[in-house]
C-alpha cells in the first residue's frame, strides 16, 4: 500500500502530520517485529520509510508554498545533462586527435627577485 504523492498534494498540513504519524508508528511497530523475528515481509520497512520521506516532501512543499512538477523539471534537468554529456565527449575526442605542443617553461617570479636583489 504505497502513498501516491499526487493524492498527498490533496490534504492539508495538518492532515499530512497525522499521516506522518501514524507512518511513523508503524514504522517502529514493523522493526519490532523484525527484531523478534515475527516480521515475515521485511520490504514492508523499507516501503514505510518511503512513504514517510514522500508525505514530508509534500509537506515541505506546501509549507514553503512553492508548486512542484517533478517530471517536467527531470526531463529539463536529463536534456541538458544529456547535451552536456555529448559535448564532453566531442571535446574529449578531438583533444585527443591533436598532438601535443611542445612549450618553454616560464620564468618564475623567484628568479627576477633574485636578479633584483643581486644589483642593489
Amino acid at each position: 500500500m504505497s502513498l501516491e504523492a499526487k493524492d498527498l498534494r490533496g490534504n492539508d498540513p495538518a492532515e499530512l502530520r497525522s499521516t506522518v504519524r501514524k507512518l511513523e508508528e508503524d514504522l517502529f511497530k514493523h522493526k519490532l517485529k523484525q527484531t523478534t523475528n515475527q516480521l515475515e515481509n521485511t520490504m514492508l520497512i523499507r516501503s514505510t520509510r518511503r512513504d514517510i520521506a514522500r508525505v514530508n516532501t509534500v509537506l515541505a512543499e506546501r509549507l514553503r508554498g512553492e508548486p512542484v512538477a517533478p517530471a517536467e523539471r527531470a526531463a529539463v534537468v536529463f536534456e541538458g545533462a544529456e547535451a552536456a554529456a555529448n559535448q564532453t565527449k566531442a571535446t574529449a575526442k578531438a583533444a585527443a586527435d591533436k598532438p601535443a605542443k611542445a612549450t618553454k617553461p616560464k620564468a618564475t617570479a623567484k628568479a627576477t627577485t633574485k636578479k633584483s636583489a643581486k644589483e642593489t
